[in-house]
């Protein structure tokens, strides 16, 4: 293996009303082999939405991979997938505005994430979500304890292949 594999998903309770709370999971495999499970909550003092954690798991999974390997980044957010495929530069070529002329929601997110996207060899990938994917289902269970408030890592190094 060669690359970067990671899922990423986002999860908000209460998603758009006072009381939400929102949290993100990544699953990373680096090209050793070694998978990196993560999750945490989006800070309290930022906007508790579902948009945002699935944001933020893009911009911690892409500043763990110190590798300079390529990256295949699975996200089950269609918005975010076309974003990081085409609009994300259209975007930035306009001032940071969308076609309505307004900056896109969460800015200082999509400003790392496109900073993160110029450093690295990323290739983001849609999957449709809740599908049996077993590294998108394990990225939204990590998601949903981080909108618990949660953190979590765990790291799996990757059992040697006997030889026979």
């Amino acid at each position: 293996m060669n690359t970067y594999t990671i899922y990423t998903d986002g999860a908000c309770t209460n998603n758009g009303k006072p009381n939400a709370r929102a949290g993100w999971g990544a699953v990373l495999t680096n090209p050793q082999g070694d998978t990196l499970e993560l999750a945490g909550p989006v800070p309290e003092a930022q906007e508790q939405t579902n948009s945002r954690a699935e944001l933020m798991v893009l911009v911690e999974a892409l500043e763990r991979c110190t590798q300079p390997v390529p990256i295949t980044l699975h996200t089950d957010s269609g918005y975010i997938a076309n974003a990081c495929n085409g609009h994300l530069e259209a975007w930035k070529a306009k001032g940071w505005k969308k076609a309505d002329k307004k900056p896109p929601k969460h800015l200082d997110l999509w400003q790392r994430l496109a900073q993160l996207l110029l450093e690295k060899d990323v290739t983001v990938c849609w999957v449709r979500g809740h599908n049996g994917m077993q590294g998108n289902e394990r990225a939204d269970v990590l998601a949903r304890l981080g909108a618990t408030g949660r953190t979590y890592k765990k790291r799996v190094r990757r059992v040697a292949e006997e030889v026979a």
